[in-house]
């Protein structure tokens, strides 16, 4: 049986890359750098990466304390948005639950519009997960695919 209590510990003479250590020097190396990511709408948005915060894109920001910030476009009325959104970003990046956050996207319809709606940043019908979990699929997957890029370069 195994002991739940025990570390698993890499012996002192191997290289460990933590996943803090990765995000530091990709925060230090990128700093300026302008990744593009296309959404599920077709519209195509970057962010500036910066050594407090890398954002992958409109929908996931992870700062250099290893938090997970997931940019929720719906409002949170009871349905589970502010935890089941965040769930499927943290599903792509293999992340772990305490390092998820989440803050309520800005009012910008050009970026956050609702897919189901039309060109419009709206909540209704029980369709924020529905809406949703594809173009957040791919933010954690994109998310994951440049940190995996950025740790073989190193």
């Amino acid at each position: 049986m195994v002991d739940p209590s025990a570390k698993n510990t890499a012996p002192a003479s191997d290289f460990h890359l933590t996943r803090r250590r990765l995000l530091q020097s990709v925060g230090l190396t990128s700093a300026g750098l302008w990744i593009g990511f296309r959404l599920g709408d077709g519209r195509a948005f970057a962010a500036e990466a910066s050594t407090d915060s890398w954002q992958a894109d409109a929908f996931v920001r992870i700062g250099t304390d290893d938090l997970v910030t997931v940019m929720i476009k719906h409002i949170e009325f009871g349905q589970g948005v502010s935890t089941g959104l965040p769930t499927i970003v943290a599903e792509e990046l293999d992340a772990a639950w305490e390092q998820m956050r989440f803050e309520h996207a800005p009012a910008d319809e050009t970026k956050y519009n609702n897919l189901l709606m039309g060109p419009v940043q709206g909540t209704g019908g029980s369709t924020a997960v529905a809406n949703s979990w594809q173009q957040l699929r791919q933010a954690g997957a994109t998310a994951r695919a440049l940190l995996v890029a950025a740790a073989a370069q190193e």
